[in-house]
């Protein structure tokens, strides 16, 4: 499948909410394909990348592609069920604002649960910190929520989803 150009702030698509899937259809199957190929492609050419969420490609659809100590896979549907109340600051960077780093709050543990591309449910529970934060970025991604909407000053609250 062909590798996207990444969708950049200010295009539309990225204040979308994205669309559940519907597994009994496979309109969605290219795009989670894509998705997949234009991460591997990314973090190919720059060394870096651990997700790509499904508007980022342009896709209406909530996907999540990882390649990170998750594994790499597709998540299909993918939504955050638990929450730690702790939270903390991070610099966050996206593919969808390049060369900006932003200081957000995000809750240090999360669970997530999705579908993998044949069906199967996947639980990731109470991640670590590091990973915690990359899935709230990218499930944030699906909802239309970009990093800068929840810039915090440096070690300032605010920002967390609840």
């Amino acid at each position: 499948m062909p590798v996207r150009e990444v969708v950049l702030i200010g295009d539309p698509r990225l204040r979308q909410v994205a669309l559940a899937v519907d597994l009994a259809k496979h309109d969605w199957r290219p795009d989670a394909i894509d998705l997949a190929d234009t991460l591997a492609d990314l973090k190919g050419r720059l060394g870096f990348g651990r997700g790509l969420a499904g508007p980022q490609i342009g896709s209406p659809w909530r996907l999540i592609a990882f390649e990170c100590r998750l594994g790499s896979f597709v998540a299909v549907n993918p939504h955050i069920t638990w929450r730690s109340e702790e939270a903390f600051s991070v610099l966050d960077d996206c593919f969808s604002i390049p060369g900006r780093k932003v200081p957000v709050m995000r809750s240090r543990s999360v669970t997530l649960q999705c579908l993998d591309l044949d069906g199967q449910a996947r639980v990731f529970e109470r991640l670590e910190p590091d990973l915690a934060e990359l899935v709230q970025h990218e499930v944030d991604h699906l909802d239309g929520i970009l990093m800068v909407d929840r810039t915090v000053s440096e070690g300032g609250r605010g920002g967390v989803d609840r």
